[in-house]
């Protein structure tokens, strides 16, 4: 069976990291899909898809994981939720399973038929990524709640100092 993870992963944390696990012992291969890939330097969604894709990579590599057994791709998010299910289904492999502890997400693809598995959360109140974020821009003890390898890929992008500057500033471009 092949699983599907979605995540913004904003940033991949280890609460994450225990989600893989956890999937890889139900499941013979993963896909990780990094949700929002077209976000960047915004309060939400402050790094790059591509950074976010290579955390998850490094992360699971670090922590053991035979990278035979997982994809990491970028997907973007989708304006019509009617149609979301068939733009996976075209732009990600075939998948079997989606690992979701969100609700709304469950319902969606519960509603067209998809298998949906609800994860053991681990820790979800200390294991989130707004309060991650939060705890970087205010200078608290984040490093502890994201693996290693994602904390230096965020101190070699200058992630701390771009979601001070993000979280300080008046300017939102999602607003119109």
């Amino acid at each position: 069976m092949r699983g599907l993870i979605m995540g913004r992963f904003q940033p991949f944390h280890t609460g994450h990291l225990r989600l893989v696990e956890q999937a890889l012992q139900e499941c013979d291969d993963l896909i990780l899909a990094v949700t929002g890939s077209q976000f960047n330097y915004i309060r939400k969604d402050p790094f790059t898809a591509g950074e976010r894709i290579e955390m998850v990579r490094e992360s699971l590599m670090e922590s053991g994981v035979d990278p035979g057994r997982y994809l990491v791709l970028g997907v973007e998010n989708q304006p019509n939720v009617y149609t979301w299910l068939s733009y996976l289904r075209a732009a990600l492999p075939r998948f079997d399973a989606v690992y979701s502890g969100n609700p709304y997400v469950a319902m969606l693809l519960a509603d067209s038929g998809v298998r949906v598995i609800r994860p053991n959360m681990v820790e979800r109140e200390r294991f989130n990524a707004t309060l991650i974020r939060r705890l970087i821009a205010g200078g608290g003890d984040w490093r502890e709640l994201v693996p290693d390898a994602a904390c230096r890929i965020i101190d070699s992008v200058g992630g701390v100092d771009r979601i001070r500057m993000i979280m300080a500033s008046d300017t939102d471009p999602t607003t119109h």
